[in-house]
């Protein structure tokens, strides 16, 4: 493994647990816990993972929620937070990875899995409540910085320490910190339209870039 290998440094499951706090009682997978050594990862994600909304979560591309490190390091030094991986509730906190390097529809090898990145993440609600930031959402989304969702292409065998291998990278332009880009801040015709071409793209990606093209005005 070289230096700049994106491995997988932490893989954490949950289940539906309810919570109760100053918004209110809530119900969620997201206190995820650590595991060790190889796990199943089949096309629905993990073996022993579930999700408590079921009409937003738990597509097949969503079967595994990815954040990196350097996020993590970021947020604990801008915000003077002490996050450690898991702490957004991800299933895979990855090492050696930045999102303005890794594409949407890249394929990648890991373990004796095949995986490929379907989509960014839409922070939520429950993240802000889980970091303990009311801000969180906003803060997320001025730095570009959500995480993402891989689709399982063929099932495997994963563990932490498992290195990537991209396999493909149909689509070089469009790095997660570019799509995000183009939803959120500043929309980018050409990337967009690439992305409104491929037949199999996520419907809600589909509809947010099709309502962001419908908010630039013509030259």
């Amino acid at each position: 493994m070289t230096a700049s290998a994106i491995c997988i440094e932490s893989i954490h499951v949950g289940v539906p647990r309810a919570y109760a706090g100053p918004e209110g009682r809530w119900t969620s997978s997201i206190y995820r816990e650590r595991v060790e050594g190889p796990i199943r990862l089949n096309q629905s994600g993990l073996q022993g993972d579930e999700v408590a909304d079921k009409e937003h979560h738990g597509w097949p591309n969503m079967a595994v929620c990815c954040h990196t490190l350097d996020d993590y390091a970021f947020w604990n030094r801008t915000l003077s937070l002490d996050l450690q991986p898991g702490g957004v509730g991800e299933n895979w906190t990855l090492d050696h990875a930045r999102e303005n390097a890794i594409c949407l529809m890249d394929v990648y090898e890991v373990g004796t899995a095949r995986v490929q990145v379907s989509k960014p993440r839409t922070p939520c609600s429950k993240q802000a409540r889980r970091v303990g930031r009311a801000d969180w959402l906003k803060r997320v989304l001025a730095e570009l910085r959500t995480g993402f969702y891989l689709e399982v292409l063929t099932p495997g065998t994963v563990a932490a320490g498992d290195v990537w291998h991209l396999v493909e990278r149909p689509f070089p332009e469009a790095a997660i910190r570019e799509v995000n880009r183009c939803l959120y801040q500043a929309y980018n015709p050409a990337v967009a339209s690439r992305l409104l071409e491929l037949p199999d793209l996520d419907s809600f990606l589909r509809d947010r870039l099709t309502q962001a093209r419908s908010h630039v005005r013509p030259a």
